[in-house]
């Protein structure tokens, strides 16, 4: 029952921190001034831009998997899960990770830290809900086909 509402709470974190990020500038496209000087510019940038860091993919899938949560997009949050862990929501379980979240709302997260060996990260995050208050969580990923959350470690 406990690990059930750390995910519930980890998952709504996630969702509240992407929904930040996404709605920064209010939802509206901003058009850029177009010169000849930033056409260059962006060009340059396109043809040398590099992969996103291990940090940088820890932190995107963080908050996808809190995305998801948050919109109630379940395939998309079961598809973020490690295969061990996913194997766990199931029936019950899943059913009262969908009442859980309908029931405590909507999570915000933070990713304050992340540490990688290997093909394994923790992301250290605080996650925060109305219902539950505020709690630090160590969440564990896995590299297995881009990066996946399981199980959290710790909780503060």
């Amino acid at each position: 029952m406990a690990a059930r509402r750390v995910s519930a709470l980890i998952g709504a974190m996630l969702v509240t921190v992407l929904m930040g990020a996404a709605c920064s500038s209010g939802g509206t496209p901003v058009a850029q001034e177009s010169t000849a000087e930033s056409t260059q510019s962006s060009v340059a940038a396109t043809t040398t831009t590099t992969a996103p860091s291990d940090d940088d993919q820890v932190r995107e899938t963080v908050m996808a998997f809190q995305q998801a949560y948050n919109t109630q997009n379940w395939d998309a949050y079961l598809e973020l899960m490690c295969p061990s862990w996913r194997a766990q929501y199931t029936g019950p379980v899943m059913e009262m990770t969908k009442k859980t979240r309908i029931d405590q709302g909507l999570t915000t997260m933070t990713v304050n830290s992340v540490q990688i060996l290997g093909d394994e990260a923790t992301a250290t995050v605080d996650a925060q809900n109305e219902l539950l208050g505020r709690k630090t969580l160590d969440l564990k990923l896995v590299r297995e086909d881009g990066w996946r959350v399981c199980m959290p470690s710790g909780v503060r």
